[in-house]
């Protein structure tokens, strides 16, 4: 449950740490100070951007093939048996 989270929140924070990169690229200090025209607004734009395709591509090529079955985890002869999607 956490990994999909992870992997969203990193999608999210990308556009921001390109954007430091290439700040500290080009010499400028990232202080609050110098950076009057940081294009917050886009960032963030950018951020949501690349979480929706995230999850699209997840939602459409993640998860077990359509018509398949899911087994729940369950025990047979004394051992547990992993869930399995048939």
């Amino acid at each position: 449950m956490f990994r999909p989270f992870l992997f969203e929140a990193v999608l999210f924070i990308l556009p921001f740490l390109i954007y430091g990169i290439w700040l500290l690229l080009r010499g400028k200090r990232a202080d609050a100070a110098t950076q009057t025209g940081v294009p917050l607004l886009r960032l963030i734009a950018l951020g949501v951007v690349c979480m929706a395709v995230g999850l699209a591509f997840f939602a459409h090529y993640g998860g077990a093939p359509a018509g398949s079955a899911y087994v729940p985890a369950h025990m047979e002869n004394g051992k547990l048996v992993e869930p399995q999607t048939r």
